[in-house]
């Protein structure tokens, strides 16, 4: 009774979703997979920004009267809270080879689609309805280019952003190939069922090939055959309800 109710208690903030996507950030997606893949009971809560958050990004989660961010660390303490890891069936080598997947999606791939998104004028429009698209107009209207300029600047420090177009697009396409070459003719990146390199690897991908954000990742992903057919696998599995809307 008393981890039934320790579950209850959780809540998950997570940025809006769009194009029938729960939420179009990638780490937010990912924690929401983690939570079905674990069948984890929880209220799903839409925050219009992540100012709310403990390091204010998303998503957070609130639980016992913490609250706790970064996608990986909520996950590591619901793991140890609750008992539960989709990883669990991973030996100590896919271990370290999901590592470096995550490090490659999140620390590296994700600038790229950072760079796409806010960065390239045909997609501004694009980004300020949906992305920004829950904060009131008015308030819209100021914040916006106030982000966009603090996103150039997070680019810079990271580095992705001091490249040229081209060059970030090499950098893509080198990710792509790798993730390609590591998922091979499997269902799954490691093992027979998924595990949070699925997870990590869908929420990223998932949030440039099914959204209308112009990205010359679109077809590099779509030149992989095994990468489009376990993104439509991993989503008919864990997001059903997105394949029939």
């Amino acid at each position: 009774m008393a981890r039934e109710l320790a579950m209850s208690e959780l809540k998950a903030y997570h940025l809006p979703g769009r194009w029938g996507l729960v939420t179009v950030s990638p780490f937010c997606l990912k924690l929401d997979a983690f939570m079905r893949m674990t069948n984890l009971p929880h209220e799903s809560l839409t925050a219009a920004t992540p100012f709310g958050g403990p390091k204010k990004k998303a998503p957070w989660i609130t639980h016992k009267g913490r609250k706790i961010g970064d996608s990986a660390i909520i996950i590591d303490y619901l793991k140890e809270t609750f008992g539960v890891d989709p990883d669990a069936h991973l030996d100590a080598s896919q271990r370290g080879i999901a590592r470096a997947i995550q490090r490659l999606v999140e620390e590296n791939l994700y600038w790229a689609m950072v760079y796409d998104r806010w960065q390239r004028p045909s997609n501004w429009p694009i980004l300020t309805g949906s992305v920004l698209g829950d904060i009131p107009l008015p308030i819209r209207m100021v914040l916006a280019p106030i982000a966009r300029r603090g996103v150039a600047k997070q680019l810079a420090g990271h580095g992705m952003g001091l490249h040229a177009e081209h060059e970030i697009e090499d950098i893509a396409r080198g990710d792509i190939d790798a993730l390609a070459g590591i998922l091979g003719d499997q269902e799954w990146f490691l093992g027979n069922q998924p595990s949070m390199a699925d997870a990590t690897v869908y929420s990223l991908l998932a949030n440039i090939i099914y959204v209308p954000f112009a990205s010359p990742m679109n077809a590099m992903i779509e030149g992989h055959r095994n990468l489009r057919a376990f993104l439509d696998r991993f989503r008919a599995r864990f997001y059903p309800e997105e394949v029939s809307d």
